[in-house]
């Protein structure tokens, strides 16, 4: 990494040659000095500039596309939501017709892809892309516009998925990086967790058990830092192609889902809900922290320790007992940490 020399350096740089050649030291020399400084003082910065832009880890975002292209990485665009819903016939069986809109609680916007009979699902896409049109099954929609014969407040999703925003900066930039060092990939295990998260916008860790369950055979355990970090199907589909694409010959390696395994946590002392909302959140950060980071003594994930979850919680009050868990929680090699039940006890 280029370091950019200080302009009082150059300053004193400048004016001790001047004193040394004119064997003058006055006020006017100090202005030349200064002049003269600053014209090095911008060369310099100039050629630091440049210096990182020629380089994808510390590029600016306009720079990265060119990287990007140039080394076939695009950065990954947001997609739609789709999926289906089922409407409420209020007597015989209708024509939905393609095209009609719906709307969720929360304003987003869906539309009938196909034309379908209303006793069967109906194929929907939602009309702004990104995370916040996926809809879980179970929320209810409006139509925009009645229908005859159709309640049109009793849409009933039925998963509404797939929908995700704009690759995040930092995540397209350790893809190019990838891209950019190709050839330093050779296979090794920790190569493939590269791979794992190079895939896919959601990968946001992984981490690679090497000759597991055989010799030449590498799990790759692939997640996202969520409440839910189980990735989708797609995803994982992804990942194992990315895999076979870059995997050495006699080595098979399986992109996997981590198995869940719950932190339970039972706190005395808490009796105000804003408080015990703010904890939630607070504990959820914690295990989301812990996510996909492997111990460098035990080679398993990270356990989560009864201190931590205390010094967790005491940033945001201070009054209250943890009751359990009083011992370090420890997962194994194919797990990974998710919040569980927090219960609450009343003070005593």
């Amino acid at each position: 990494m280029s370091t950019q020399i200080s302009l009082e350096t150059l300053i004193n740089r400048a004016k001790a040659t001047l004193v040394s050649k004119t064997g003058q030291n006055n006020p006017a020399i100090d202005a030349l000095a200064a002049a003269i400084a600053g014209v090095s003082y911008g060369q310099y910065g100039y050629q630091d500039l440049l210096f990182r832009q020629l380089h994808p880890e510390t590029c600016s975002e306009a720079w990265l596309y060119l990287h990007a292209n140039r080394h076939d990485t695009p950065r990954l665009l947001p997609t739609f939501a789709t999926g289906s819903v089922q409407f409420v016939e209020l007597g015989g069986t209708v024509v939905i017709p393609k095209g009609r809109v719906l709307t969720d609680a929360a304003g987003s916007e869906y539309e009938t892809t196909e034309e379908q009979y209303s006793n069967k699902p109906v194929k929907v896409i939602a009309l702004v892309s990104g995370t916040a049109s996926n809809l879980p099954a179970g929320n209810i929609l409006t139509l925009s516009e009645g229908l005859d014969g159709i309640d049109p407040n009793q849409v009933e999703s039925l998963g509404i998925s797939g929908g995700s925003d704009i690759e995040e900066l930092e995540h397209w930039r350790a893809r190019v990086i990838v891209a950019y060092e190709k050839n330093d990939l050779i296979g090794k295990a920790e190569d493939y967790e590269v791979w794992a998260k190079s895939a896919h916008s959601d990968v946001d860790y992984a981490w690679a058990l090497d000759n597991t369950p055989q010799r030449g055979m590498v799990e790759v355990y692939i997640g996202s830092r969520t409440d839910d970090p189980t990735v989708s199907d797609e995803v994982v589909s992804l990942v194992q192609q990315t895999f076979e694409d870059n995997r050495l010959a006699g080595c098979h390696p399986l992109a996997l889902v981590p198995e869940h395994a719950l932190l339970n946590v039972e706190i005395q002392g808490i009796e105000d809900q804003a408080v015990r909302d703010n904890v939630v959140t607070a504990l959820k950060e914690l295990v989301k922290g812990k996510m996909g980071k492997i111990s460098d003594i035990t080679g398993a994930p990270e356990s989560i320790t009864p201190t931590e979850i205390v010094l967790t919680i005491s940033t945001v009050t201070t009054n209250f007992i943890v009751k359990s868990p009083t011992e370090e929680v420890i997962i194994a090699n194919n797990q990974i940490h998710v919040l569980g039940d927090v219960t609450w006890t009343p003070p005593v």
